[in-house]
């Protein structure tokens, strides 16, 4: 099965199998009869599981269709707009109408009810008094009564036909109008008459001791109706006649209502007044008395009018003020009613476009991040929350196209620094030089990838050593360049000193300290200055003539006790015409000259406390036996442990010159 790309869930593949056990029950029956129970229960077992799976089956296909057809948020909003505006607005709109037809109706057809009432009454109340007069009448008269009757009554009630019945005869004006015996029950019933072929209101008098009566009989006709509801509408009555019946002797105004529906004629109803007085249509059931049958049935009479014509009837009998009053806050509500449907709708729609434009384009806007393309921005318009939405999304791509060239600037920067560190630490003696009776070593730890401090050693010839050590102002790049620019002044000052053994060595420092000065002031902006400590030591007379010009004081380390050297000038780069001395200083054996920069005492811990002179002085006395790579790792270890930290606050550089 897997193999035509079907796959079937465990409870269909019982499924599957119930289906076969009842098939092969169902074939086997006929043969074995005692299995017909066991087929009707595997048939239900199959109902109920194919039910229930069907049931799983139809929620996930109706669960993908949602899925399907509502990811779209229009979809989603059109939806919601749907099942919470449109539909409860129109299921209240149609169940106002409901109610005012349900006002109205039933109101009208008691009116309509009623009125039929009063015209069958005010025939009866006629009836009695003619009954009377015909009593007392001979019966040659008794004619010429009922024509009297009749010609007078006949402009109220048009077609009107009369039935007296008295022991001696029966007269009847017109004659012959009325057909056979008159009902029973019209002694009993106020209702309507159904005759051959038609509708009738008929009053019925009887006086036990003549033994006489009076029957009155009035044709429902079209005339009739317009008397009785003025300007309401058009009435049909649905009769079970046949269709195929004769047609009688009296005129009925309206057809039997028969399979095809009412035939309701036009005529009568009332005009239309303006665009929403729409036509009414509203039963009304009444019983009815068959002349021929004497059973009462019941008769369904159709108005067919308009909502104004029953407005007007209700309010017939209310003052113009009052019924304009209604009138004109019926309008009101219409209007208002129209008006907030309408505005609903332009919000609705107006929301709904906004809406999902805006999600459409923060749609957009994320594919075109995720392809990584920052530099897309969203159209906005509008000064709402969802416009700030997509204004905070365009600065946050903006951002982070920002953020993306400033890491791109930084690794580049990041790769001219290792470039730079790589050159600086070429700048930096490879190895200790080789002297006799003298180790000289300088280590420099960069708080970053380049350093202000520099140090240097150069082997003037076999007798003599240059030591050059500083601290340039400020760190970064700027102060990594004025110490390549200084170095390199120095280095090419050491002409002074190489192979010239005549001068001495005090005034040849001192002299090379004041040209480096000059040059640094010129290849420089005043701003950029140095510390300079530089030093020429002769080893057979283990003489160092120094010049210190505004470095820090190095520290000679000499049978237990610490001495510092004293500063004999001021910082290079700043004064170009400052003046620079030296001093000489005879190094014996076991001597430890320690040179450093500020990164070594003004390192603080987590207090704010610098590690300071003092713990230095600690520190080199601890590790004076060491070697020298020993030594500077070890003071340069307190330092970072006295601050608690990794990284460093400040460049670190330290150079120890130790007298064997």
């Amino acid at each position: 099965m897997k193999s035509l790309g079907l796959s079937f869930s465990k409870s269909e593949k019982v499924l599957a199998a119930l289906a076969a056990a009842t098939l092969v029950l169902w074939l086997l029956q006929p043969t074995f009869s005692f299995l017909q129970p066991y087929r009707q229960f595997a048939l239900a077992l199959l109902l109920i599981l194919g039910g229930l799976i069907s049931m799983i089956r139809l929620t996930a296909v109706g669960q993908w269709l949602v899925r399907k057809f509502l990811w779209r948020v229009r979809h989603r909003m059109v939806a919601v707009f749907f099942f919470v505006g449109a539909l409860p607005i129109s299921i209240g709109a149609l169940l106002a109408i409901w109610g005012v037809l349900l006002l109205l109706g039933p109101l009208t057809a008691y009116m309509v009810a009623t009125q039929f009432q009063r015209q069958v009454e005010r025939i009866q109340a006629t009836a009695q008094p003619l009954l009377w007069q015909l009593r007392d009448e001979p019966q040659a008269g008794r004619l010429a009564i009922l024509e009297r009757f009749h010609a007078q009554a006949e402009e109220t009630f048009p077609g009107m036909a009369i039935q007296a019945d008295f022991p001696a005869a029966r007269i009847s004006f017109p004659e012959e109008s009325l057909p056979g015996e008159m009902p029973s029950k019209l002694r009993t019933e106020r209702t309507l008459v159904r005759g051959e072929d038609g509708l009738y209101l008929a009053a019925f008098a009887e006086e036990d001791q003549a033994g006489g009566k009076v029957v009155i009989v009035v044709p429902v006709t079209q005339e009739l109706m317009r008397r009785m509801m003025p300007g309401l509408g058009v009435l049909a009555v649905s009769l079970e006649s046949s269709e195929d019946a004769a047609p009688g002797p009296w005129p009925v105004v309206l057809s039997p209502v028969v399979e095809a529906g009412p035939q309701i004629a036009e005529a009568g109803v009332p005009p239309q007044r303006h665009p929403l007085d729409w036509g009414v249509y509203w039963p009304i059931e009444s019983p009815i008395l068959d002349w021929e049958t004497d059973q009462v049935d019941t008769a369904t009479y159709v108005l067919q009018t308009r909502l104004s014509a029953l407005w007007g009837t209700i309010f017939a009998n209310q003052s113009e003020a009052t019924f304009g009053l209604f009138t004109l806050f019926g309008y009101l509500l219409m209007a208002a009613f129209g008006a907030s449907v309408l505005v609903s709708l332009v919000i609705a729609t107006s929301l709904t476009r906004t809406l999902t434009r805006a999600v459409n384009d923060l749609y957009l806007g994320t594919k075109h991040v995720n392809e990584g393309d920052f530099s897309y921005r969203i159209p906005v318009s509008g000064s709402d929350q969802v416009s700030d939405l997509s204004r905070s999304f365009n600065a946050m791509t903006q951002s982070i196209e920002e953020l993306i060239e400033e890491s791109k600037r930084r690794q580049q920067l990041e790769a001219e620094l290792e470039i730079a560190r790589e050159v600086q630490s070429r700048l930096f003696p490879a190895k200790p030089p080789r002297l006799d009776g003298l180790e000289v070593l300088g280590i420099c730890r960069p708080a970053s990838s380049v350093s202000g401090d520099f140090f240097d050693y150069v082997d003037l010839d076999n007798r003599r050593l240059a030591i050059s050590f500083g601290d340039v102002s400020g760190k970064g790049i700027s102060a990594a360049l004025v110490m390549a620019s200084l170095h390199s002044i120095v280095r090419a000052q050491l002409a002074l000193l190489h192979g010239d053994s005549s001068q001495p060595l005090k005034r040849s420092a001192a002299r090379l300290v004041e040209r480096a000065n000059l040059q640094l002031c010129e290849s420089t902006a005043p701003e950029k200055f140095s510390t300079l400590f530089f030093g020429a030591y002769d080893a057979p007379s283990g003489t160092l003539a120094y010049s210190n010009a505004g470095h820090l004081p190095p520290l000679l380390l000499r049978n237990g006790t610490m001495e510092p050297l004293e500063v004999n000038g001021m910082i290079v780069g700043a004064f170009p015409f400052a003046e620079y001395t030296a001093t000489t200083l005879s190094l014996e054996r076991g001597d430890i000259l320690v040179a450093y920069t500020d990164g070594i005492t003004e390192p603080e811990n987590g207090a704010g406390e610098e590690f300071g002179e003092e713990r230095l002085r600690e520190a080199l006395s601890k590790s004076a036996g060491m070697p020298p790579r020993e030594f500077i790792q070890g003071v340069m270890n307190e330092v970072i442990a006295w601050t608690g930290e990794s990284t460093l606050q400040d460049d670190m550089t330290m150079l120890v010159v130790r007298k064997q």
